[in-house]
């Protein structure tokens, strides 16, 4: 359907009797095993060609999946700078077994940033916006899950409970991806799970996904530059921790520093979204 219409099937001129040249809107007629369509496609070509193809898969059969028709992937592999280099080269992998070049998809990892002037400002700044997305309610909830009986009545800013976890009722199906197996964290003789969170509530967040970046501009900059010069990435999917305001500190403070340093562009080349990425012209 994108490619129904004539790259020049829109008119030229005011006088044409017809606002399509005619004949260059072709019927498009396909069966498949989930559907059929047999229709003349309504509206002219994007100014893309055709959108940008968005994607989110990690696993195998994601990352076929992407190289295979998508433009743009999101992955969980921008934290660590070894982690997001192995997931980018077997993408590439995946890319040329398929026959499409190795710059023909973009990597963009959802991350948070978090910054600050200091290092111990950013960190700071970091533990508020962590205790504010997990509250109390939520850390409960979690721990709940985790422990494999209902916490919900305690304290989430006091200590760990003194019951060993309930391993086998905890299934991993829960519509959060926190930790995979109780029994791996909570090793016999009680022993912390954690070396530094002193509650339930820092025990869950320590426990739970980390991803994000946390520093100041200069130092984010720096290794960010070292990502996207390694081909580990192609830049990010910026989840801001504070809607909208979680984007300012990117803007004017991050940003300047990555444009010093080579890895942002300081101005736009194109007009879409395709050529601001730098993905190839479809044809």
């Amino acid at each position: 359907m994108w490619n129904g219409w004539a790259q020049d099937a829109v008119a030229d001129s005011t006088e044409a009797r017809s606002w399509s040249v005619p004949g260059a809107v072709g019927r498009v007629r396909s069966e498949g095993d989930h559907f059929d369509v047999d229709l003349a496609p309504t509206l002219p070509r994007s100014a893309q060609g055709r959108p940008v193809i968005f994607q989110a898969g990690d696993s195998g059969d994601g990352r076929d999946f992407a190289a295979r028709n998508v433009d743009v992937i999101f992955s969980a592999h921008g934290t660590d700078f070894d982690d997001a280099l192995a997931f980018a080269e077997d993408v590439r992998r995946r890319l040329r077994a398929v026959g499409r070049a190795e710059d023909a998809l973009r990597i963009l990892p959802g991350t948070e940033i978090v910054i600050g002037a200091t290092e111990k400002e950013a960190e700071e700044k970091a533990r508020w916006v962590r205790l504010e997305q997990v509250t109390p309610a939520v850390a409960l909830g979690i721990a709940s899950r985790l422990w494999g009986f209902d916490l919900t009545g305690r304290d989430a800013d006091g200590p760990l409970p003194a019951e060993d976890p309930v391993v086998a009722a905890y299934q991993g199906k829960f519509g959060t991806r926190w930790v995979d197996d109780p029994g791996r964290w909570w090793p016999s003789g009680g022993r912390r799970p954690t070396p530094t969170a002193e509650s339930l509530r820092e025990t869950v967040i320590e426990l739970g996904p980390q991803r994000g970046h946390v520093g100041t501009p200069a130092g984010l900059a720096e290794k960010f530059a070292r990502f996207v010069r390694h081909g580990a990435l192609d830049g990010f999917n910026v989840s801001p921790y504070l809607v909208p305001d979680g984007l300012d500190d990117i803007v004017e403070l991050l940003v300047p520093e990555l444009q010093e340093r080579g890895v942002y562009r300081t101005a736009y080349t194109g007009t879409t979204l395709r050529e601001h990425l730098g993905l190839a012209p479809v044809a």
